[in-house]
């Protein structure tokens, strides 16, 4: 029974270590390296890594469980809108600020 709960344990760990890591790995590509100046597209790609970080950790989990296209889409998609509403919202952000 105690080793059963251990790797009930770690499988939950990794379903949830795993997207996060891919998130964390999207946000660090997309990210800005360095303050370019214009502010108004470095707060949306800063905007659009923080957008992709959230949705790949939240929405990722059922693609690792099922690899197939409907839960790739289910990731792909809510990634993609709120990367674009994000991006869109960095941008006039920056360009007000």
């Amino acid at each position: 029974m105690f080793d059963n709960s251990i790797s009930d344990m770690f499988v939950i760990f990794l379903s949830v270590a795993v997207p996060v890591g891919f998130g964390y790995l999207f946000f660090r590509l997309i990210k800005p390296k360095v303050d370019t100046g214009n502010k108004s597209y470095y707060f949306a790609q800063l905007f659009l890594a923080w957008s992709i970080f959230i949705s790949t950790s939240l929405t990722m989990r059922p693609f690792l469980i099922v690899q197939d296209s409907n839960t790739l889409m289910f990731w792909v998609l809510p990634s993609f809108v709120f990367g674009l509403l994000a991006t869109i919202i960095g941008f006039v952000y920056g360009k007000f600020r």
